[in-house]
């Protein structure tokens, strides 16, 4: 279903982009250099375009068709290695150049010169290929500087230009008729002899020497190789089954191989359809022309825009864009906006795809595939946001903000393994958060402590909203649907749930200490009864309830109001603490803090928050 998805993509994108898709019989190569000729054939010059830092840049160029090397000697045709082109003229394998010679005489064997502009171009090429070793080595170290040379040994495409015109010599119409004819001739060579097979990505009846013997490469695969992976690759015995060698096991025609590699790779090099999460690299499009709804795609993973995707520099984004919708979808759940009132303008219809991938040595492992419509993808994420919405969280949270509350020190590269396959999987097929992330989640609130400074807190708007999550969803899950009515958006005054009536105590008892001794004291209840409190209050609270009580008799401002806060929680609290709480009931304990103490600097005057709960929310979200 996965190279089915990207061979229908394929022909989307060719029905769409036309020409900038490489059309039968041509492939995209990223290429380093460009070697110059003259008339004659000789090598004039050697360019490569190279970045601030002295980097080569790769440009990419449709060039004809580059089957995946092994490690045998196989030459390419117009675009290959310098050690192609040169062999022993740069000290390299003399044997290269020559297999590169056989087969470039072939297929130029088959142009037929239909325009007078193209002949001189077509002989330069000629006489190319007929230098010697000796003759090509004269005119590289005559008018070629030797850094450039050793650039060239160490790898990189080269493509060929006709100097006097500027023109590449594959985009010469005759060269590309020769090459044409010679890729018609063996097939239809193939097709005398062979036996029919079926294509199990096309569906369609190829003779076996049209098969794939080798998939294509898939590159910018975080952790993978640098000259790419394979989705589909047989390497082993214990791989194959009825004497069948390599990807015949798998029999896919080179024509649809070709076409989902080339929509695979398109779609990791372009920032706005794929994002790198931890060890795994989760590719995303839509099977539609439309930019708004590929947008819409990249936009609930919420990366930021970059290229053709950013707004004028200096310039406030418009609210109405893709992006700025998604981006404010936190505060429109608490309007009472549904997901079809924010994006009337996208077809529910349109099928959606995620594909999460991730390095094995030369192959790539699936973590995971999604399939469905936007409707369904839309309805999903939008409970996703009706979930976290919660009071202080202002902007939605991307997924690696999300994840990143997992992590030690916030720091994305010490995400927990697979916490992310995870996350993805609950998000878009409606199930509840996976309780590994939850337990992560509380075992780092009752680790971490505040660092205003970088606008971290031991229980801020973020990881207030995943708790409340994870436990809507997972009492949903179970058809206990009266969870919804204890964890409210702000904080519930009404609730009878223990739990949260603890944490919102624990909140108005922070607030005596800090309000009779000041900010400024080393550390409050919260830095050290945080663990205890939360998890065995009988044990805890009480003590902690005598110690208000002298923060309120020196506290002549704000004691009194401080101890009605108090005594309002404590009335609905059993007259014996429980003496131990779940992880759940820990994580409503949470909830009912975080709740309550932003209810003590919310107005209803207008006045901001400036307390360190709203300065969490800001700092969490921006």
């Amino acid at each position: 279903m996965i190279l089915q998805a990207l061979h229908a993509y394929y022909y989307k994108l060719l029905e769409q982009d036309g020409d900038s898709v490489p059309k039968d019989g041509y492939s995209e190569a990223a290429v380093s250099f460009e070697i110059h000729l003259d008339t004659d054939g000789q090598v004039l010059d050697i360019t490569s375009d190279t970045n601030p830092k002295g980097k080569t840049i790769k440009r990419s160029h449709k060039v004809p068709e580059q089957d995946k090397r092994s490690s045998n000697i196989y030459p390419y045709f117009l675009c290959d290695k310098g050690e192609y082109l040169f062999g022993g003229a740069l000290g390299m394998r003399a044997g290269c150049r020559k297999a590169l010679q056989i087969l470039w005489r072939e297929v130029l064997s088959y142009a037929a010169v239909d325009k007078a502009e193209s002949l001189p171009e077509l002989e330069a090429l000629l006489r190319f290929v007929e230098w010697t070793e000796e003759e090509l080595a004269d005119q590289l170290h005559s008018r070629i500087p030797e850094e450039t040379r050793t650039e060239l040994t160490g790898g990189g495409l080269c493509i060929l230009k006709y100097a006097p015109s500027g023109r590449f010599l594959h985009d010469n119409r005759t060269v590309q008729a020769a090459w044409e004819r010679y890729l018609r001739r063996n097939e239809s060579g193939a097709d005398d002899t062979d036996p029919l097979q079926t294509c199990l990505v096309s569906g369609e009846q190829v003779p076996a020497g049209e098969l794939a013997r080798l998939h294509p490469n898939i590159k910018n695969v975080i952790g993978a190789q640098s000259s790419g992976a394979a989705v589909v690759s047989f390497n082993k015995e214990s791989f194959v089954s009825y004497g069948k060698e390599q990807s015949y096991n798998a029999p896919t025609s080179k024509k649809a191989a070709d076409a989902y590699g080339y929509v695979l790779n398109k779609l990791l090099a372009v920032p706005r359809h794929h994002v790198r999460m931890n060890d795994m690299t989760v590719v995303f499009w839509a099977h539609s022309e439309l930019d708004h709804e590929q947008l819409f795609v990249a936009s609930l993973m919420q990366e930021e825009p970059s290229g053709e995707d950013e707004v004028g520099r200096g310039q406030p984004p418009d609210p109405d864009s893709i992006r700025e919708r998604v981006k404010s979808a936190v505060a429109r759940v608490r309007s009472g906006q549904e997901f079809r009132d924010t994006f009337a303008d996208l077809n529910p219809k349109t099928t959606y795809y995620v594909l999460g991938l991730s390095p094995n040595a030369a192959r790539l492992s699936v973590r995971f595939f999604y399939r469905g419509t936007l409707g369904e993808v839309g309805e999903k994420v939008w409970q996703h946001y009706k979930d976290l919405s919660i009071v202080g969280l202002e902007r939605t949270p991307t997924m690696r903000q999300l994840l990143r509350e997992l992590a030690v020190g916030r720091d994305s590269s010490n995400i927990p393994p697979n916490m992310e396959g995870q996350l993805f999987r609950s998000i878009l097929q409606g199930l509840p958060y996976s309780k590994s992330i939850f337990v992560q989640l509380m075992n780092r609130i009752r680790a971490d402590a505040d660092e205003p400074r970088k606008g971290l807190y031991k229980i801020g708007s973020v990881r207030a909203a995943m708790i409340k999550a994870y436990l809507l969803r997972v009492y949903r899950n179970k058809g206990q649907n009266t969870m919804e009515e204890d964890l409210t958006v702000a904080e519930n005054i009404h609730s009878n749930n223990v739990a949260y009536n603890l944490g919102r105590l624990f909140a108005c008892l922070e607030k005596a200490q800090t309000d009779a001794l000041g900010r400024g004291i080393n550390a409050t209840i919260r830095d050290r009864f945080w663990g205890a409190a939360s998890a065995s209050p009988a044990t805890v609270l009480p003590r902690l309830i005598n110690l208000a009580q002298h923060h309120i008799s020196k506290d002549e401002k704000w004691g009194s109001r401080n101890n009605k806060n108090i005594r309002d929680v404590v009335d609905l609290l059993p007259e014996s603490l429980p003496s131990r709480l779940t992880l759940e009931e820990q994580g409503m304990f949470a909830i009912g803090y975080y709740q309550k103490q932003a209810s003590f600097y919310s107005s209803t005057k207008g006045v901001d928050k400036t307390d360190e709960i709203g300065d969490a929310a800001k700092d969490e979200t921006s």
